[in-house]
């Protein structure tokens, strides 16, 4: 079979899976769209946490495109950063890809946004459509807190720029699947760009809202400024 060929079945094969998993998938979003009403439900403060991985947080609305149960990394996670009062369920979960949908919430909506070591994983056009997106359904004031690798110091700790090509450090996207990495300048430009108010930048549990909980993140493969804390206040 030649490459065209099977290019052609590889695509009708994909339409197939789609159209048997949609019945399922679509029961799926159903009950997760149910289960978000009653997280919400009677909420005076609705806090976002995404990309949440298996550090799903009690208390927050944690989105992800799975769900993963923590117990399988709690050894990585530990006490001090996963402690049994913050443990949340599937209960506190919600399916979704934020670089295909909209944010199922009304504008003005939620308190507070938080993530770490997720916005390196998605492309720059959907780095955009995001902190759009989180702007529009954060209330005025409110902050988004962004915990992320930072471009500037990776280069520095593992490039040799005088080698040329050969001195340059690969790894940050090879080894971590990372697709577009910040720096300050420019995570700032962006988050002024679709009309955050201001960024302030901090250090590790240190942002100005009280409702962040423990950075988990940068893990011990990283220096101690090898990652950019941010609050994006709308």
């Amino acid at each position: 079979m030649n490459h065209t060929l099977k290019n052609v079945a590889r695509y009708f094969k994909s339409i197939a899976l789609i159209l048997i998993e949609y019945p399922f998938r679509s029961k799926r979003k159903a009950e997760a769209n149910k289960n978000l009403q009653k997280l919400i439900k009677g909420k005076s403060i609705i806090k976002l946490h995404v990309g949440c991985g298996a550090r799903t947080l009690a208390g927050w609305i944690n989105i992800d495109l799975h769900y993963h149960p923590y117990e399988n990394y709690l050894k990585s996670f530990g006490e001090k950063y996963y402690s049994k009062e913050i443990r949340g369920t599937r209960f506190d979960f919600y399916p979704m890809d934020v670089t295909k949908e909209k944010l199922p919430f009304g504008n003005n909506s939620i308190d507070v946004i938080f993530h770490e070591d997720f916005i390196e994983h998605i492309e720059q056009r959907n780095q955009i459509s995001f902190l759009a997106e989180t702007l529009r359904v954060l209330k005025r004031g409110g902050v988004h807190r962004i915990n992320t690798p930072n471009l500037l110091s990776s280069m520095r700790d593992h490039s040799d720029f005088s080698k040329g090509f050969l001195g340059v450090y690969f790894g940050e996207w090879d080894n971590h699947l990372h697709k577009n990495v910040l720096t300050p300048n420019t995570l700032q430009e962006l988050a002024l760009m679709v009309g955050y108010s201001k960024v302030i930048f901090n250090n590790r549990d240190e942002s100005i809202s009280k409702l962040i909980p423990k950075e988990f993140r940068p893990g011990p493969d990283r220096s101690v400024d090898g990652n950019i804390f941010a609050d994006l206040i709308k």
